[in-house]
Formats: structure tokens, C-alpha cells, sequence
């Protein structure tokens, strides 16, 4: 059956190991979609400038919706903002604070993402810092994250090191009830409100669109998609997907994200369906 609405993750689900995918081929599939009535959504913790550099050149565009910041934002593939979840300015300057000091958190590299613009006490010259701008083109330095008033939709913390089940651990315990981490592959670790996430955002798509979770496939491979992938009625993890996610998802593919994937799987339910 084809999925009535299909979204996916970007880094190590639908981009390459390299960040990239096949342009003309996602504009094709975009409209073979559309003509069956079918929603393409991009789930990703990635901000919203950095999804509409990735898309915007396609001739289909307009033809997306996306859901970044992990689900604190929800916008058009046209730039119309559907939706944010901010986290109250107390609550972000108390988290900063505790990640800047607690020693099982020493090293890392911390990001607030906000709506129009991210922020971080990184210095402008590091290369850290122009490492990170390929993933936030408005990143900016300031002196002191917590002196920063804009509403902030998610928190990014990373590190050298890939495992950080201990950390998320440690902050799930110290801010239960408040925030929520998640692991989101890479060495990284991001910070939300609890209830939001990619799945409470493409639920209300899909409740827009008058979908049922059974006419919804997912794709993932990362701790940030565990809550889409447990609630679509297809689920589906590449195979360099994180244990607890392969734990979870109804088909695996035996191939990681260094082959289109996700296209290819598209590609399969459209020629079913067309047949």
C-alpha cells in the first residue's frame, strides 16, 4: 500500500554519508506522489534555513512539508510557519547553566537553536564553529548563552566521543517533568519540551490531512525518531540505524544510507501501486 504520508530523517537516513541526494530524482518522486495525494515530510532536529538550502532549489519545493527542530517547528515548503514550540526563557537558561557546569557533561559543544537564528559561545573563528554553520547558516556568537531572550526552540549539545546514553540519562533525570533529551546520532544529544517531538508534529499533519497512523510510513535511524517510527503505521530503519531503533521498526533495510533508501522504498510502493 502506498503511505498516504511518508516522512523521513536526513542525516544517515535519506542524505548520503556526504549530505546529499539525488535532486532530480526526489523532484520526480515528488510528483508521482502528488498525483496519488500522497505528503512527503522531512523530520529532522536540523533547523528550518538549513532544510530549505537542502530543498529549495528543487523544482518541486513547494511540494514538501517540514518538521525541524526536532517538532518545535512545523513549516511549508513555501516558508509558511505552521507552528512553534518554544521552550520558556527560565527553563533554557537553567539547562545551559547545568550543561555548562555538570561534570558528566564536560567537553561538549552546545547550540540554542532558535526560530530565526541559532546561538552559541563558540568562537566565530574556530573551526568548530565553522563546522557547525553547515548545519545552522544563521549560527551566531554571543558571550553568554544565557543573556540570550529569544525564544529558543531546541537545545543541541555535542561531543568528540559518539556514545551519549549516559548523558542523555543524566539530564532526563535532573530535568524530569521539565525537558527531554534524545540522542540524535553523531555524538549528540538534543533538548526539547516533553510531547514535543517529530512524532506530535506529524501527528497533527496527519490529523490535518484526515489520516489514520496506518496510512503513515516513517524513517529513521537515530533516538530523535524512536516516538515517529513506535507510532506510523510503516516503520522503517536503515540498516545503520542506532539498536534502539532496529529494536523498534516493522522493516529494516539491508542497506545503510550510502544508497537512496528511502527513494528506493518509495520508488517500490509506487510501482505497486500503479500496476
Amino acid at each position: 500500500m502506498l503511505p498516504r504520508l511518508i516522512a523521513t530523517d536526513l542525516d544517515g537516513t535519506f542524505l548520503d554519508p556526504q549530505g546529499a541526494y539525488d535532486h532530480a530524482r526526489l523532484d520526480r518522486t515528488l510528483r508521482a506522489l502528488a498525483r496519488h495525494g500522497s505528503h512527503f515530510v522531512v523530520a529532522t532536529g536540523d533547523p528550518l534555513d538549513h532544510v530549505q538550502d537542502l530543498f529549495g532549489g528543487l523544482q518541486e519545493a513547494a511540494a514538501l512539508t517540514y518538521v525541524v527542530e526536532d517538532g518545535a517547528l512545523t513549516a511549508t515548503g513555501q516558508g509558511t510557519v505552521l507552528q512553534t514550540r518554544p521552550i520558556p526563557v527560565n527553563l533554557v537558561h537553567a539547562a545551559v547553566t547545568w550543561i555548562q557546569t555538570a561534570p558528566s557533561f564536560a567537553g561538549n559543544f552546545l547550540i540554542s537553536c532558535g526560530v530565526t537564528r541559532a546561538y552559541t559561545e563558540l568562537p566565530a573563528a574556530g573551526k568548530r564553529f565553522a563546522a557547525s554553520r553547515a548545519f545552522y547558516p544563521s549560527l551566531t556568537h554571543v558571550a553568554d548563552l544565557t543573556r540570550v531572550n529569544a525564544p529558543i526552540l531546541k537545545l543541541d549539545v555535542t561531543w568528540h566521543h559518539l556514545d551519549v546514553q549516559p548523558q542523555v540519562a543524566a539530564f532526563n533525570r535532573h530535568f524530569a517533568g521539565q525537558l527531554v533529551a534524545t540522542s540524535s546520532g553523531l555524538g549528540g544529544l538534543n533538548v526539547s519540551l516533553p510531547g514535543v517531538s517529530k512524532a506530535t508534529a506529524v501527528q497533527v499533519l496527519a490529523q490535518d490531512w484526515h489520516l489514520s497512523r496506518t496510512q503513515v510510513a516513517a524513517f529513521g535511524d537515530s533516538g530523535n525518531d524512536l516516538a515517529l517510527l513506535r507510532w506510523a503505521g510503516q516503520s522503517i530503519a536503515v540498516a545503520n540505524a542506532a539498536p534502539e531503533v532496529l529494536a523498534v521498526t516493522t522493516t529494516h533495510t539491508p542497506q545503510t544510507n550510502a544508497a537512496p533508501v528511502v527513494l528506493d522504498q518509495i520508488d517500490a510502493w509506487l510501482a505497486a501501486f500503479e500496476e
